[in-house]
């Protein structure tokens, strides 16, 4: 359907009706819980939960209609069977409804020929009354700005990204995963089958959205993959894109098409355009967590040559193959300055070596050693990052590192970090217990307050980097 680019009334409704709450079940379903989810987020407007019966619902009266909702409605949930939906977009053309996001499924995502021809039928009403849709299948709009949310427990606070995401599921999550590692989102949505709005749309909105500094997408497939290619060219030339692209494989092709109706498109017409472009190309949502974290939180580094302080002559090994591998350098000192760092450390420290990794044996869990040998490094410029490991699992007499001791240990680089202000990252990993996970989660949030990018593997803090400075060398010509 051809529509208004401008997307704000999607984003910043000033008022909101749930079609299908139910006041009988002991419960919440999840028309009960957009409801639920829109006055936990403080929806900066009016709220009209809607059933034939109407009554009471979380304090507020239910209207029977959208018609019978007093004054102006801009945006309409639906929470219907499938069948009862064309009555509904009749309905919300008569009260001047502005957009309907349709939690209902059972459209063309099924494949039948009925659910076609009704998604086509929705699809037409729409436009004949003037009515953008979003989906159908699909969780809607997380806009923190204006309160409109699909799960209660989201932040409220806003932030630079703004994530276009075609999976109901893979918004849900990702917004709660990224959120406990620092990124705070300006817009998301979950548009599922795009029978109306869709990618390319929303692709241009978010260029010229100047709450969006980071794009971020999961896409199945292209309604027009022509106006996608010079949206995404478009976008990732006036600020980062990163894209998940589901459905890449043949397999996954066919799990896009029954999961949103999706065709997704050639793998190696998709690597061209990622290449032409200037995507970010990401595989997973952890990749995604990564990379969004290190826009957000690390200065941009002069060069590659990366400073590894790890503990265990394995551990170190590996760490140095998957950063190389990467494409990051790990510089070895001159004699003088190992000379240097053979001085700063405790020369009888079991498995001490000062070669770059540096791996500090039995000094690493001194607190306050590797401090003195950090500042070394960063003054001397000979490199451009530090990678600050901590091994919650490495410890013979423990577990897990209790709590205490991690925090302390991390605090040796968030004190470098927080006097210097330069590039720093710190990697979390060896999760061996729930006391690990927890005290994982401590020492993220510690170094969350202090701006330092934290990932939980050598091999996604490798890839981010890598993704990350190459973005800015393209970007240096």
């Amino acid at each position: 359907m051809a529509g208004n680019l401008n997307l704000e009334f999607v984003f910043n409704p000033e008022s909101v009706a749930v079609a299908g709450v139910s006041l009988s079940k002991g419960y919440d379903g999840m028309a009960e819980t957009y409801v639920k989810a829109l006055l936990e987020c403080k929806f900066n407007g009016p709220i009209y939960p809607i059933n034939p019966k109407g009554g009471e619902l979380k304090g507020l009266k239910v209207y029977p209609n959208v018609k019978d909702v007093p004054g102006s409605l801009d945006y309409v949930i639906s929470c219907i069977p499938a069948a009862a939906v064309p009555q509904l977009i009749r309905d919300c053309a008569y009260k001047g409804v502005k957009v309907v996001q349709f939690f209902t499924s059972g459209f063309g995502e099924n494949g039948t020929n009925e659910g076609m021809r009704l998604e086509a039928e929705v699809c037409a009403l729409a436009k004949r009354g003037g009515v953008r849709l979003i989906g159908p299948n699909c969780m809607g709009v997380y806009s923190p700005r204006s309160g409109l949310s699909f799960a209660p427990d989201y932040p409220t606070e806003s932030g630079s990204v703004s994530y276009i995401c075609q999976s109901g599921g893979n918004a849900i999550y990702f917004i709660r995963y990224a959120a406990q590692r620092g990124v705070r989102f300006s817009k998301v949505i979950s548009f599922g089958n795009a029978a109306d709005i869709n990618e390319n749309e929303l692709m241009e909105y978010f260029t010229d959205d100047p709450e969006t500094g980071i794009i971020a997408a999961y896409i199945e497939g292209f309604k027009n993959g022509r106006r996608f290619s010079k949206a995404v060219r478009r976008a990732a030339a006036v600020k980062p894109v990163i894209v998940i692209k589901g459905g890449y494989t043949e397999a996954g092709a066919r799990a896009a098409a029954s999961h949103t109706g999706a065709l997704a498109g050639s793998a190696k017409i998709w690597d061209g355009l990622v290449r032409q472009a200037g995507v970010i190309p990401v595989a997973t949502l952890d990749e995604l967590g990564d990379i969004l974290v290190t826009f957000l939180y690390l200065p941009v580094p002069k060069g590659r040559r990366l400073a590894v302080l790890d503990v265990g002559g394995g551990a170190a090994v590996m760490a140095t193959d998957a950063y190389v591998s990467a494409g990051l350098e790990l510089p070895q000192l001159p004699e003088k300055l190992r000379q240097k760092a053979r001085g700063l450390l405790d020369p009888d420290a079991a498995g001490l070596s000062v070669n770059n990794p540096f791996d500090l044996g039995g000094q690493y869990f001194n607190t306050l050693g590797t401090y003195p040998l950090m500042n070394m490094l960063l003054d001397e410029g000979v490199i451009d990052i530090i990678a600050f490991h901590l091994h919650l699992g490495i410890n013979p007499p423990f577990p897990s590192m209790p709590r205490e001791f991690a925090i302390a240990i991390l605090d040796n680089a968030i004190r470098v970090y927080t006097e210097t202000g330069r590039t720093m990252v710190v990697v979390i990993d060896q999760l061996t217990n729930t006391e690990s996970w927890e005290t994982a989660v401590a020492c993220q949030e510690r170094c969350k307050q202090a701006k330092i990018p934290v990932y939980f593997s050598v091999h996604g803090a490798a890839m981010a980097l890598d993704r990350f400075i190459s973005y800015h060398e393209k970007r240096r010509g």
